[in-house]
């Protein structure tokens, strides 16, 4: 091997940044279990994130799960004799309070959880700047040592 390479440090850099990339998720994580998988009893339950919400004077119910999933629709067979213009109104009102109460309820639970983007990408470019370094020194000692191969 070439004197200058050291595979060593290069491979130190790469374990830094996938240290800081899980360092990242697990505050994520954190919030809704430990590092053991297990769910923190203060973690919000499945049915906690479940976004609801009415139409019509409540004569439409639609309940969306995470991100906004259509979960269930309930139309009072009242509004029958209403047309399909009004249901169709009443239902996009009901799904449309359901998403925004869904994403209400997201943000609530994942605003403990934010990271330091700042100082994060600025370790992470540390971090790439010296893997790059680490490359650009092997791929010199890997051309020098061809070199010297040629010449024999």
């Amino acid at each position: 091997m070439a004197s200058g390479m050291d595979p060593s440090g290069l491979s130190r850099s790469l374990e830094e940044a996938m240290r800081l990339l899980s360092q990242a998720s697990g505050a994520v994580a954190a919030q809704s279990g430990d590092a053991d998988g297990q769910t923190d009893a203060s973690a919000p339950s499945a049915e906690e994130m479940v976004g609801r919400g009415t139409g019509g004077d409540g004569l439409v119910e639609a309940e969306v799960a995470a991100f906004g999933a259509l979960r269930s629709l309930t139309i009072d067979p009242s509004l029958s004799r209403a047309g399909t213009t009004v249901i169709s109104e009443y239902v996009l009102v009901a799904v449309q309070a359901a998403q925004a109460d869904e994403r209400a309820r997201r943000a609530e639970v994942t605003a403990g959880a934010q990271v330091d983007g700042a100082a994060l990408t600025q370790q992470l470019e540390r971090v790439s700047e010296q893997a790059f370094r680490g490359f650009n020194q092997m791929i010199g000692d890997l051309d020098a040592a061809t070199r010297r191969m040629d010449r024999r």
